[in-house]
This record gives structure tokens, C-alpha cells and sequence, in this order.
């Protein structure tokens, strides 16, 4: 069963995993420009080395954008990410990370709003919940790239259901992640992933729910679902079927949302 994925490091793992190869393991497959150390000529470079490389049906996202500002952003903007998010889970001058009580500075206003006008997603992966309701208030475009549910396992990373309800209500996405601390204590199975994505589904609605497995950026995975791999991913197919899910749903959450997305989206 293949997927469509809304978020993997294999951009910035510093592993040898080629575009054409996710393409070919994926039906849509957004790889993130994690910036971490990086500087801004760093992060430029790996953003040319996509392009030059990209395959059909990868898309570009960046991660952690701490880099933007007024004489960069629409550079930045011209790369069509499909989404960015300001930070990774600690502040910075843009915004509140996931570990931190920061809300949307001043200058993290104007990069949303240059975003929104450019009709750039803002990723809120990683933000707090006071960054995001900031966030929420500057812009209509809102997804959460890879994240689960608190209210099925409480973790920093994962969201409210408050949360949850604006991203659906903005026709945003929540792409479901596969990393194991965010989805139950102890070691992950590829049930636990189905509990985070069902209480979504149930709650929410079927049009708001994707994976975005974080591949390549954790070794924190399920068992047997470590990879695009027919076994594992069937695995979890399987588990909607028994879960009496209709094929148009399993096919929408696995592949049709995202793609949905991107359709509407990316130029």
C-alpha cells in the first residue's frame, strides 16, 4: 500500500536517499529543509540541489525557518515551499517552539504575513499552543505537518483538540506521525498510529487527516513500520479495513487529502 507522506528529513539526514527513489516509494512524498545550524546560504544550497534533483511527485517544505527575514523572504517565497514552519521545539525570534512560553514576535507577524500573501502554508509543527493560536490569527493557510493526538498520548509535540478543530476548520492538514514517543509510551506499533489517526478522523472529520511520517529524521518508529516498505504500510491498511473503514476513506487519509492539498496549493 503506498502513501502519500507530508513530511520525511531525507533532504537533511545526511543519508543517501534519492528523489527519484521516494518517488518512486510514494504517491506524493513534501521533504523537509530542516535548518537546525544551518545558515541561510547552507539551507539555500539544499534547496538548489532539490530542484535540481526533484522527481515526480516530490514537493519541498522547510523546517525550523529561524533564517527569515525582510531581505530574504521573498527569495524564500520563490521557492514554493508547500509549507513552512518558523521553529523547531525551541524559540526563536519568529515564534514559540513546542519547549518554550514564546508567542509570535513582531517579526514572525510579518514573515506570516508574507507567507499568507504568497499563499504559503505555515507548518505549526513545533509550536506552542500560544504561537499557534498567534499564528491562527495572521493567517488562513494552517496545516501541522507531522504530529498526533494528546488526547490519545499527551506529549509537548503532540496538539489539543482545540488545535486540532482550527486546523480542520481552516481546511488544513494534520499529518500523523510515526515517531514513537509522540504516539504512546513504551514501543510503537502500527496500531498506535491507527488510534492517533482514528480519534482525528472521529472527531474531526476524514478530509482533514494525513500521515507525515518524519522518516529519515527519527530512528523512534513503530515496529514493522520503518520505512514506504508494501509490509509495513499494508500492515496499517489492514487495520482500516478491520476497523470496517470504507476503501474511499483509507484511500483519502493515505493518499487522496494530501494529494488534494498539493493539487490546490503549489504552482
Amino acid at each position: 500500500m503506498k502513501t502519500a507522506d507530508f513530511h520525511n528529513d531525507a533532504l537533511t539526514s545526511g543519508k543517501s536517499i534519492s528523489l527519484l527513489e521516494l518517488s518512486r516509494k510514494t504517491v506524493k512524498c513534501v521533504c523537509a529543509v530542516y535548518a537546525g545550524a544551518r545558515t541561510f546560504e547552507e539551507v539555500r544550497k539544499i534547496v538548489a540541489l532539490f530542484e535540481r534533483e526533484k522527481a515526480a511527485g516530490t514537493f519541498l517544505s522547510l523546517e525550523d525557518a529561524y533564517y527569515l527575514d525582510e531581505g530574504n523572504i521573498e527569495e524564500v517565497c520563490g521557492w514554493s515551499p508547500v509549507c513552512v514552519s518558523l521553529t523547531w521545539n525551541a524559540g526563536n525570534a519568529l515564534a514559540g517552539g513546542c519547549l518554550s512560553d514564546d508567542g509570535l514576535s513582531a517579526r514572525g507577524k510579518q514573515i506570516v504575513r508574507i507567507l499568507a500573501a504568497h499563499g504559503i502554508a505555515v507548518d505549526c509543527a513545533h509550536l506552542n499552543a500560544r504561537s499557534f493560536f498567534d499564528v491562527a490569527q495572521e493567517t488562513p493557510y494552517l496545516v501541522n505537518s507531522h504530529t498526533c493526538l494528546n488526547a490519545v498520548h499527551r506529549h509537548p509535540r503532540n496538539i489539543d483538540d482545540a488545535q486540532a478543530a482550527l486546523l480542520s476548520e481552516y481546511k488544513g492538514l494534520i499529518g500523523i506521525t510515526f515517531v514513537g514517543k509522540f504516539l504512546t509510551d513504551g514501543k510503537a506499533k502500527p496500531e498506535d498510529v491507527f488510534r492517533h489517526t482514528d480519534y482525528c478522523v472521529q472527531k474531526f472529520g476524514r478530509d482533514c487527516v494525513c500521515f507525515g511520517t518524519d522518516f529519515f529524521g527519527t530512528e523512534d518508529l513503530p515496529i514493522g513500520l520503518r520505512d514506504y516498505t508494501e509490509e509495513g504500510m499494508g500492515e496499517l491498511f489492514s487495520l482500516f479495513v478491520k476497523a470496517g473503514y470504507s476503501l474511499e476513506d483509507i484511500h483519502k487519509i493515505f493518499v487522496g487529502n494530501l494529494s488534494d492539498f498539493l493539487s490546490k496549493n503549489i504552482n
